[in-house]
């Protein structure tokens, strides 16, 4: 099972299971995967599945590659390739494959062929001014006197050295800003964090799935998952803890659902022919289905059922 993994902006750690065939990305309420920042359209871009693969398609809004190039048409996406939707990086990844914790590379600007390089360009209104020559300055210096001179040059710098200060003041003040501690929102009683699991939980489509437990120390997450779920709240949990500061307990209790087939096996037969045989005498081949679940395989030490879920019965 894959997965739909935001990298980075106000939903960073947040992924969409991709369940179905064809997901809607973008900032509107009924999108299937939500994301509320600035440049994001309503329907951004449209993320579907196909017989040749994964297929993404902008819509109303601009998607760029890693490397800043703008998609112009639908392509084929690969997992584990990153694309941009507005300033948010997206990528497709397995559900049980680690998260990468290193920063998505930020969109690249591409030059036009049609637009000179910065240093090349000439000032507007026409060619760059050439310095007076030295002619025009003895004049200059034989007009005023030697008092005039110097209040003069004094004048200038003084006058330069206060548009440097207020060219420089906002940039200071920015760069200040900027190296302030962000203050996490707090998090103090077991309601508030209830809201924000059940949201969470509800965004990853496992809100029936996972039972939350509150006590006046905190709160405990349990519940008996698929094997590639778990690491979904895994992450989620981790997520709250780092975005949030915790002042109640955050405990985290979910496991692997065991899986029981419906019916029980008398008899396995290995080799060409592999077949079983369950207590009510029915023979099932390779491809055979019973009770919603299919037989896929027989090897050396377990029998392999497919279905809602994959099934492995240890022989």
């Amino acid at each position: 099972m894959y997965e739909l993994r935001v990298l980075n902006g106000l939903h960073e750690g947040a992924a969409l299971p991709l369940s179905g065939e064809r997901w809607q990305l973008g900032n509107a309420a009924d999108s299937d995967l939500q994301l509320s920042d600035g440049g994001v359209k309503a329907s951004h871009a449209l993320l579907s599945r196909s017989a040749e693969g994964w297929v993404l398609t902008p819509m109303e809004g601009t998607v760029c590659h890693r490397h800043g190039e703008r998609l112009s048409e639908q392509q084929l996406w690969q997992p584990g390739e990153i694309f941009a939707v507005g300033g948010v990086w997206l990528t497709l990844a397995a559900a049980d494959q680690e998260w990468d914790n290193r920063p998505p590379p930020p969109p690249l600007p591409v030059a036009s062929q049609s637009e000179p390089a910065c240093a090349a360009r000439e000032p507007i209104g026409g060619t760059q001014s050439k310095p007076a020559p030295a002619v025009r300055r003895s004049l200059l210096a034989k007009i005023l006197p030697r008092w005039a001179q110097i209040f003069t040059l004094s004048s200038l710098m003084l006058l330069t050295f206060t548009i440097f200060s207020w060219v420089l003041q906002p940039g200071i003040a920015q760069q200040n800003s900027d190296e302030e501690p962000q203050i996490k929102p707090a998090i103090a009683n077991s309601n508030e964090l209830r809201s924000v699991l059940e949201q969470d939980l509800r965004e990853r489509e496992l809100y029936n799935k996972v039972q939350l437990t509150s006590t006046p120390q905190g709160i405990t997450l349990t519940g008996d998952l698929q094997e590639n779920q778990l690491p979904i709240v895994g992450r989620m949990v981790d997520s709250i803890r780092s975005d949030y500061q915790l002042k109640i307990a955050l405990n985290n209790q979910t496991k692997v659902r065991e899986a029981v087939l419906p019916f029980h096996i008398v008899q396995i037969t290995s080799g060409p022919h592999a077949n079983i045989v369950t207590e009510d005498g029915q023979r099932l081949f390779v491809g055979d289905e019973r009770n919603g679940l299919r037989l896929t395989g027989i090897t050396a030490d377990s029998v392999q059922f497919g279905g809602k879920e994959n099934i492995a019965v240890k022989w």
